[in-house]
């Protein structure tokens, strides 16, 4: 029995004919195949989203602490890191108060304050009345004993100081205590909008504020006058016991 040759017309055919019934895909298989790619798609945008809480671009900076390593100072690395302390009244902006410019993260640049945020509180440290709005997050610290607010750089988490209320300083009711360490000084003026760090409704208003200004310079001068009546009273008694 003879066999007729395949002819060039008959073996496409066949290959058109296959191929047809290899990428055939149901409707309801094209449709799932859509919505999981579209699912996909937007859950790698969700991510991204809930991970973004800090910094001009939205994202946050991750580093191991080798790589922070690298990039800061020993002293940088102590304070921004491992949340240390810089000794009072040491740091580089402790009592620089310049009119113009303003502060950013040590770390990452973020920017953090503007120059006229910057105010004198005598405590030993930068202090800021506010903050560039979104630039710094807050945690509670229960260190050493003491129930305290924790500020951080919002894009790199690196430690600032802490921040305090209801002291009387100035109208937004709010001290940041910042080491000098964790920020620098930049020329120019930053465009973003301040704002309190802390939820307006814990400042009660001008009159607990007006309060404050009045209480606390006369609890300064009873706890120095009550200091220097003890000084007095040591000094007096030691000289009374060396003559007789």
């Amino acid at each position: 029995m003879r066999f007729a040759p395949l002819t060039a017309t008959s073996t496409t055919s066949t290959r058109r004919h296959h191929q047809k019934r290899t990428n055939t895909t149901t409707p309801l298989k094209r449709i799932s195949q859509k919505k999981n790619k579209t699912s996909s798609s937007f859950n790698r945008r969700s991510i991204i989203t809930m991970s973004s809480t800090g910094g001009e671009n939205g994202e946050k900076i991750q580093k191991s602490d080798a790589e922070w390593k690298k990039s800061l100072t020993a002293q940088q690395f102590q304070v921004l890191r491992l949340k240390g302390t810089e000794p009072a009244r040491t740091g580089e902006y402790d009592k620089f108060y310049p009119s113009e410019g303003h502060f950013v993260c040590a770390g990452c640049g973020n920017a953090l304050y503007s120059a006229e945020s910057k105010f004198n509180s005598g405590c030993g440290w930068p202090a800021f009345d506010k903050c560039y709005e979104g630039s710094v997050s807050t945690n509670i610290d229960e260190t050493f004993g003491m129930r305290r607010v924790e500020i951080v750089c919002a894009k790199c988490d690196g430690h600032l100081g802490h921040v305090f209320e209801n002291e009387g300083f100035t109208e937004t009711a709010e001290r940041h205590c910042v080491n000098s360490v964790s920020v620098k000084y930049v020329e120019g003026e930053c465009e973003k909008k301040e704002a309190k760090v802390i939820d307006g409704t814990s400042v009660t208003g001008g009159a607990r504020n007006a309060l404050s200004m009045l209480i606390r310079p006369a609890l300064y001068f009873a706890i120095g006058y009550s200091a220097l009546n003890i000084l007095a009273n040591s000094a007096s008694s030691f000289m009374t016991r060396g003559a007789q």
